[in-house]
């Protein structure tokens, strides 16, 4: 069976035409109000909650797009047990508030009698959402906490993650690094101070140390920090460290750059860390980027595909030409929880198709070799099963990203020492 047609929508008519508003999509309390039309017989109701105002008011967005992206691939439908049916995605913003995430996931539970939810975005919202589902016997997809906190409170029972642990973010790019002549042999980490950054840090070097890479230095920095001069001072005293690895986010890579710079401090790697193809640290850094190598979970050159886009350029290219900016890993993993949805109901009874136990059942028991988000399967505790994430390198003036981990997907070799800022 073809699941494009089945959907409603051909590859070559969603691929080369324009995209028109397809579901139901409601928003609500956040800026914007949107409702649709009133579900129709045959209907999924989809729930989910996002902080779409505040802190995480720009990812959150781009979530919502993947969301959206979905829908509109799909033409607003979804196979539900051998048939399509309409879509009605109902989304509130939880402000990023546990209390709030956990009365809206009630509301979508109780009230609005959804048939599906999503998780919302950050560690504690998605255990709140996770507490209610589990008091009322759920399960959900989420990918907006990579914590272990997921795992050891609601893993595998009531929540399946869609994200990979952090302790796999800088696998790959160890692995990279220790394959290049001369071998590398002292690394220094950069750690912001909150558990899950902890875990990437400890990921990073439990590899090396595995690989025969000595951590010589581990700075611990503040979640609130501004100023990176003391850190890249703290480096410099260290000497000639062949790696160093920042596990923060996009902004902590810039500034630290910047002061590394201004301090002559050049090791023979720099790892930017997870959000290095985030537009800000290529904007800011410019020609700084050149040898910058990052972890990346989903980038427009890696091999994947699914019934849809023959590729990621192909899904790159019409989320670009739909929403106007270049997807980011965040409208990927958002996209990937409705897809993952539609393949365990496709063969649902379809006297009861949103049973929750056999949903639970079907999750757990998941496996697609390919899909938009490469392959997918979750172990017990609902977590799906990554060994490292991709490691990507930025090559040339000016500096492009192209995957030099995993090997078999390698664009290019890499460069080892990296040239001089």
């Amino acid at each position: 069976m073809d699941h494009a047609s089945g959907a409603g929508v051909s590859r070559r008519r969603f691929l080369g035409q324009s995209i028109g508003a397809a579901a139901s999509i409601g928003i609500i309390g956040s800026p914007a109000y949107l409702r649709g039309a009133a579900a129709q017989s045959r209907t999924v109701h989809i729930g989910a909650s996002l902080p779409l105002t505040g802190t995480y008011e720009k990812v959150s967005r781009i979530c919502r797009d993947g969301y959206e992206f979905f829908l509109k691939a799909n033409n607003g439908k979804m196979i539900v047990a051998g048939e399509p049916r309409d879509i009605r995605l109902t989304i509130y913003d939880d402000e990023n508030n546990a209390s709030r995430a956990a009365q809206l996931t009630e509301r979508l539970v109780s009230s609005d009698k959804v048939d599906l939810v999503l998780g919302t975005y950050g560690t504690d919202t998605v255990l709140a959402q996770g507490a209610i589902l589990q008091k009322n016997g759920w399960v959900f997809l989420q990918s907006g906490a990579a914590s272990r906190r997921v795992d050891e409170e609601i893993g595998g029972r009531t929540a399946f993650t869609c994200i990979g642990p952090p302790s796999t973010y800088g696998v790959g790019v160890v692995n990279f690094l220790a394959r290049q002549q001369p071998k590398p042999t002292t690394l220094a980490v950069v750690t912001m101070d909150d558990p899950v950054y902890h875990e990437i840090g400890q990921g990073v070097k439990d590899k090396a140390a595995q690989l025969g890479i000595k951590l010589v230095q581990e700075i611990v920095l503040p979640m609130n920090v501004q100023d990176l001069r003391p850190a890249a001072l703290k480096l410099k005293s260290a000497g000639n460290v062949d790696i160093v690895y920042n596990t923060g986010w996009d902004l902590i890579c810039v500034k630290l750059v910047q002061e590394m710079s201004a301090l002559g401090v050049m090791p023979k790697a720099f790892v930017g860390g997870h959000l290095t193809m985030s537009p800000i640290v290529r904007e800011t850094l410019g020609p700084k980027m050149d040898g910058i190598v990052g972890s990346t979970f989903w980038a427009p050159q890696l091999k994947y595909s699914d019934e849809i886009f023959p590729s990621a350029e192909a899904f790159s290219e019409k989320f670009k030409a739909t929403f106007g900016y270049a997807a980011t890993y965040h409208a990927v993993y958002t996209y990937i929880l409705p897809w993952i949805y539609q393949e365990v109901l496709r063969d649902a009874d379809p006297k009861d198709p949103f049973n929750q136990a056999e949903l639970r059942r079907k999750l757990a028991a998941f496996k697609r070799d390919t899909s938009m988000w490469g392959p997918i399967a979750f172990n017990e505790k609902g977590r799906i099963k990554v060994d490292a994430a991709p490691a990507i390198q930025w090559i040339g003036k000016p500096a492009e990203p192209l995957v030099v981990e995993p090997q078999d997907m390698a664009q290019s070799r890499g460069v080892y020492p990296m040239p001089p800022w």
